[in-house]
């Protein structure tokens, strides 16, 4: 389906980001089937969706058609996504247009409204939304507690694990294990979907990974010498599911034997993990991020014997500087930001990205760890191993509904590569290579199709 944005160039990029997991095409000819209009009129005798906003071109052309449109501050919005998946999300400002909606049954505000046969407005601003997530996301104040264990001038890791976990523990949110209400990205981008295809009267079809409906990740950080120590009884049953899986490693923090890291690399692929686990990586002036950052890719590099393309920071920290960094040195992908969280150690609250998908941030593909990694389950939640993998494979029910990718963070270094665990881990690799519905891959080459 062919599709026309307009607005401004910033705006524009905003709304193609948003459709990026489906196969359309943009042109801005008349050719298009739908026109999509932000901050400004309506397009005449053409089939158009108008985005709202505060921008005084809208309330104009709202006017024009005879309608009203009033800010309602908070609620909730149900969009339906998948077969069986229904997404919510709490927009900070949605629309009202009096004299032709109130609200459904509900009390729900619907996410658009149909004007006529050419025209539909949304009731939610969705890009003023995701610029909203974005901002949130990579610009979140790191915590006070955060900063002080990593703030010594020993590594954190001194402060006996044990404590660490209670601190996690005893700052934890109850919330529910399900993702139906952790991803607002991606029910903005049902919200132009559902619209797209109601208007043009034409079904979306999703991007198709290698054939596949969706993909599945299978991940590792590798955070102690003894982890890479342990890190072959995991490699070993993946070959045996001829599973390719990812491992992370930082370069400077513990020894690196470069025939365990070749191992690991066959069949799959080495990333970087920084120089060292010491979660001050986000506090370095830039500079010095940027040669941190070099210098731990061309260390893989050397010892694997060709390019490193992806990184994935220590305890997942994120921010715009890091992302701008690896740009500047040129790494092809990023798998830092979780798509949620119950309590992120870099914020000690719940945090995310709010996607199962691959987003693009500053040049940058974002491959986002889709499940809540195994240190969140084992050790914040306190799950044995068995209930962490029966609840990823519920929450992979929904990602993969929804055409998303399965991204799973196992590190070798803790309650998963033990002995006893072992048959476990392996009743997950049985259940993901029995579904001839996923791809199995990494991250790079997810990025390069």
């Amino acid at each position: 389906m062919k599709i026309d944005v307009q607005g401004q160039a910033a705006d524009v990029k905003v709304v193609r980001e948003l459709l990026s997991p489906w196969d359309l095409q943009f042109t801005e000819s008349d050719e298009a089937e739908v026109v999509i209009v932000y901050k400004e009129k309506p397009v005449e005798n053409r089939k158009t969706i108008v985005i709202p906003s505060e921008n005084a071109d809208f309330v104009a052309s709202v006017r024009e058609l005879g309608l009203k449109a009033s800010r309602k501050i908070g609620g909730k919005i149900s969009v339906a996504t998948g077969s069986q998946t229904v997404l919510t999300i709490r927009p900070q400002i949605q629309y009202r247009y009096e004299g032709v909606v109130k609200s459904t049954p509900n009390g729900n505000l619907p996410t658009a409204i149909e004007v006529d046969e050419d025209l539909i407005c949304l009731t939610i601003d969705v890009a003023q939304e995701y610029k909203k997530i974005f901002c949130e996301t990579l610009g979140t104040e790191l915590s006070p507690l955060y900063r002080l264990l990593t703030g010594l001038p020993v590594p954190y890791t001194i402060v006996p694990k044990q404590f660490r976990n209670l601190l996690m523990r005893a700052h934890r949110n109850r919330e529910r294990l399900t993702l139906y209400d952790k991803l607002p990205l991606d029910a903005l981008r049902f919200v132009l979907a559902r619209s797209i295809e109601k208007l043009s009267e034409k079904r979306l079809y999703r991007k198709r990974q290698n054939n596949k409906e969706c993909a599945c990740l299978i991940t590792h950080d590798v955070e102690t010498r003894n982890g890479l120590k342990r890190s072959g009884v995991l490699k070993k049953l993946e070959e045996k599911y001829d599973v390719p899986s990812s491992w992370y490693l930082p370069a400077k923090y513990y020894k690196l034997d470069q025939g365990i890291i070749e191992a690991l690399s066959s069949h799959g692929e080495v990333g970087a993990h920084g120089n060292r686990h010491d979660g001050k990586l986000l506090e370095l002036p830039r500079q010095k991020m940027v040669s941190e950052l070099c210098e731990a890719r061309q260390t893989l590099e050397k010892i694997v014997g060709r390019a490193v393309k992806g990184f994935r920071a220590p305890l997942l920290q994120c921010n715009s500087k890091l992302i701008g960094a690896l740009g500047e040195v040129g790494y092809a992908y990023d798998a830092s930001l979780p798509t949620w969280e119950p309590n992120h150690p870099s914020v000690m609250k719940p945090y995310g990205i709010g996607t199962v998908h691959l987003t693009w941030i500053d040049r940058i593909p974002e491959v986002p760890l889709t499940l809540p990694q195994d240190h969140q389950m084992l050790h914040v939640l306190g799950l044995t191993a068995k209930q962490t993998i029966k609840t990823w494979l519920q929450m992979m029910d929904v990602v993969k509904d929804i055409k998303g990718i399965c991204s799973i963070l196992v590190h070798p270094d803790y309650e998963m590569a033990d002995s006893q665990n072992l048959s476990i881990y392996e009743q997950l690799l049985n259940q993901i290579t029995s579904d001839n519905q996923s791809w199995i891959t990494t991250p790079s080459q997810i990025i390069d199709i």
